[in-house]
């Protein structure tokens, strides 16, 4: 949570100099392009520098924010914890009333942990986490809004542990992207999220095991993406459009079935989710593409059935989904108009697992 407190805190002096009162509310405008790189990355006899990463700041338009750090560390004992944050476009006031917000994210995030080729007899766990965030509004009201992910946005996670020691308890590879979210105590008045079809929110955990390797804990390797969410009790004259991509591939690799004792594998995309008790003129169009792949390769089935149990693989994809809330108003004022268009591609691969597949759902809780 440390990470989040600083950007939170970062964004609140930010803020002010592009916010500006109109009729006791507040107009923000949020303009981001450039890159944001981090990498922590571990590889044996040189110097460390862990959870390197960047933090967002609002710019005007034409400017740039490069973040670019990089690190490695030597062999040593214990577990491995790397951990990269990166934010751009974040308005943090839960207590205000914002009369409108625009906010435009047009570079790359790149979060990426690397860990290859350490050797130490007493290492016991690696954990790695990445995660991006862009266009999040957290408020008591939101009067207008305007968020758009792209053109030609990109948010990356890799997470990559490569010939670990012989000695490795366990690994643990998470990642999150999450980009155009709005998040009001009282409601939503009028706006727009967008992602374009050449932005990308892509999640890659990789583990490649040599021969020795035993992995007595297992492997977890889990992604998330997140795109154009809104709640709030009131949603009213909302347009969202996602024609973007969402990937999560986890992905372990074996040495002639040299197998790991456990294998945990999931991947999570959300594309165009609404929770609110009123929803009126809401428009949800989606053309884009959803895509988890879980894979254990070198393993052949053979390999797999001696510890089938031990091998959970799970994926779910979720496209215009709004979940109707329960209301303390009579029924005469809970009328729900939304209008929900899907042409969207949703794809799992994998061999096991428990999947599941959602598009232009509704759920309604009275």
């Amino acid at each position: 949570m440390q990470p989040m407190r600083m950007v939170i805190a970062f964004v609140g002096i930010t803020t002010s100099a592009a916010a500006e009162d109109v009729s006791g509310g507040l107009s923000v405008d949020q303009y981001w392009i450039g890159m944001q790189t981090a990498t922590n990355q571990i590889v044996p006899r040189r110097t460390l520098l862990l959870n390197g990463g960047g933090i967002g700041q609002i710019l005007p338009p034409h400017d740039a924010l490069n973040s670019d750090h990089e690190g490695t560390v030597a062999d040593g004992n214990g577990s491995v914890d790397q951990s990269i944050l990166n934010a751009v476009n974040l308005l943090i006031a839960s207590e205000a009333v914002i009369t409108s917000v625009d906010q435009t994210m047009l570079g790359d995030q790149i979060a990426r942990n690397v860990v290859s080729g350490l050797t130490p007899d007493t290492l016991t766990n690696t954990n790695q986490i990445g995660e991006n965030i862009a266009n999040i509004v957290i408020a008591d009201q939101v009067d207008a809004v305007r968020q758009s992910f792209g053109p030609g946005a990109n948010q990356i996670v890799e997470n990559l542990v490569s010939n670990p020691s012989a000695s490795l308890n366990g690994i643990v590879q998470t990642g999150r992207n999450t980009a155009n979210v709005v998040l009001a105590n009282v409601s939503i008045g009028s706006g727009e999220q967008l992602f374009p079809s050449d932005t990308v929110q892509r999640v890659d955990n990789l583990t490649h095991l040599d021969y020795g390797t035993a992995l007595p804990n297992g492997i977890e390797q889990h992604g998330t993406n997140i795109g154009n969410v809104l709640m709030a009790d009131d949603v009213r004259n909302v347009a969202r459009v996602f024609n973007g991509s969402q990937i999560v591939r986890n992905t372990v690799t074996t040495q002639n079935g040299h197998t790991p004792d456990r294998v945990n594998q999931s991947g999570l995309n959300i594309a165009n989710f609404v929770s609110a008790k009123r929803v009126e003129g809401l428009m949800q169009v989606s053309n884009g593409n959803q895509t988890v792949k879980n894979h254990l390769q070198g393993a052949t089935l053979a390999d797999m059935s001696s510890a089938l149990s031990e091998y959970t693989h799970s994926s779910t994809n979720i496209v215009n989904l709004l979940d109707i809330q329960n209301t303390d108003r009579p029924q005469s004022d809970t009328t729900v108009r939304a209008a929900q268009t899907a042409n969207q591609t949703q794809t799992v691969q994998t061999r096991l697992g428990t999947h599941s597949q959602v598009g232009n759902a509704a759920t309604i809780n009275r």
